[in-house]
């Protein structure tokens, strides 16, 4: 990696403040070089500033101003957070007793013994049961290719994007 390539690479983590003092080292060491190019002058400036904060003067009372603000919001956060915790309490305890609700409805529900039936024959005819039969499968066919029938027009889309994927592909 050039040294170029290893600052710009440097100056992003240390502004997103992902660097650790070896690596700051390393900058300062670069910027405080002798002969350092013009066009790394303002990155110099900036790096600086930050790095070395010790001269930085902070206005009087800025440690007050700064303390009430931190109390004002944590006395304005603190009870909405308390209304939270009772919220997410009252939907864990509204949720237990609709799980025990449903399990005991089920219970009840399948505790009955099953009622067992014997189909029987409707039709003493064969070739009356085989019409009827043969109508009942018509039925369900029609009900069925009408369901399908809107899933055509997908289909049809469907093979349209993937042509158009494909051609796509081959030019690329």
């Amino acid at each position: 990696m050039t040294d170029e390539k290893k600052i710009n690479k440097l100056l992003d983590a240390f502004y997103s403040g992902n660097t650790i003092p070896e690596e700051e080292y390393l900058l300062s060491k670069f910027f405080n070089s002798e002969d350092i190019d013009e066009k790394w002058y303002i990155e110099k400036d900036i790096f600086n500033v930050l790095h070395d904060s010790s001269d930085i003067q902070l206005p009087e009372g800025f440690s007050e101003r700064l303390e009430n603000a931190i109390d004002k919001y944590m006395a304005e956060t603190i009870p909405q957070k308390s209304r939270s915790k009772t919220i997410k309490i009252l939907i864990k305890i509204t949720s237990a007793a609709a799980v025990i609700l449903i399990g005991t409805g089920l219970f009840f529900i399948t505790d009955k013994p099953a009622k067992s039936y014997i189909a029987a024959d409707t039709y003493t005819e064969p070739k009356e049961a085989t019409m009827v039969a043969e109508q009942a499968l018509i039925l369900v066919s029609t009900k069925l290719n009408q369901g399908f029938y809107p899933l055509k027009k997908v289909k049809e889309s469907v093979d349209k994007t993937n042509e158009l994927l494909s051609e796509n592909l081959k030019l690329n």
